[in-house]
């Protein structure tokens, strides 16, 4: 398990993906963003981050239609997400 403030960084960064893809008007040109959340949902999964990854859990199929070329790494991870056990 992994400290509270190196959580907050990763939550933090997750609320800055999530915010630039909603403020994308074409939200298909944040690429980055989207991968972004992708990896840092790895991570917390592997950290054992509930936050984190209740966060990821939400952002993942909020943005999945834009990315369809990401639809295997993004559901991967999200079935990840689902399958742990400290996600309520």
């Amino acid at each position: 398990m992994t400290d509270p403030s190196e959580e907050a960084a990763i939550i933090e960064k997750l609320y800055e993906y999530g915010e630039q893809l909603n403020s994308a008007k074409d939200k298909s040109q944040n690429v980055k963003d989207y991968q972004g959340i992708i990896h840092v949902a790895e991570i917390s999964v592997k950290a054992k981050q509930v936050k984190a990854k209740q966060l990821s859990a939400q952002l993942i199929p909020k943005f999945f239609k834009f990315f369809p070329e990401l639809s295997g790494p993004a559901l991967d991870c999200h079935l990840d997400l689902v399958e742990a056990d400290e996600l309520g």
